[in-house]
């Protein structure tokens, strides 16, 4: 993915959360680092969304 400037992020998972992840890529046949960045882009946007309010 493309992008013009470069931002890191950490982010803690349980090992709940690392299973369910692992369970979701399987089940739809993504790789679990595409799943992990559909997870982050959803999650970033819904930060957007409550800094607009």
């Amino acid at each position: 993915m493309a992008t013009d400037k470069f931002e890191h992020a950490t982010f803690y998972l349980t090992q709940f959360q690392v299973n369910q992840i692992k369970k979701l890529a399987k089940d739809n046949q993504i790789s679990r680092s595409a799943l992990v960045r559909m997870i982050i882009r959803e999650y970033l946007a819904r930060q957007e969304d409550g800094k607009k309010e």
